[in-house]
């Protein structure tokens, strides 16, 4: 495991969807997509805890280093990216 995070975030054609690219790798076993929270409970370790401590994310898809994130109507990138980049830091470090 690297001794430091890094997360790039990227814009989409789709305002409600925002790429994640880290240093680290969040799947191993190919590409993983979570439609709603429900999904996410039964997914990976990653999965499970952003849905759990991010609000607002709608569905999430994993894939290798890469987070693909639609946000729920209503909730702006500002906070959300600030908590999915606290809690992907907290869960690799």
């Amino acid at each position: 495991m690297s001794e430091y995070f890094t997360l790039e975030v990227e814009p989409t054609d789709n305002p409600d969807i925002r790429e994640f690219i880290t240093n680290q790798r969040l799947s191993d076993g190919g590409e993983e997509h979570y439609a709603d929270a429900a999904s996410g409970e039964m997914g990976s370790p990653i999965a499970q805890v952003l849905f759990h401590a991010v609000d607002g994310i709608h569905s999430l898809t994993i894939d290798d280093d890469t987070l693909i994130v639609r946000r729920q109507p209503d909730v702006l990138w500002e906070a959300l990216i600030d908590d999915i980049r606290d809690c992907l830091r907290d869960f690799f470090l």
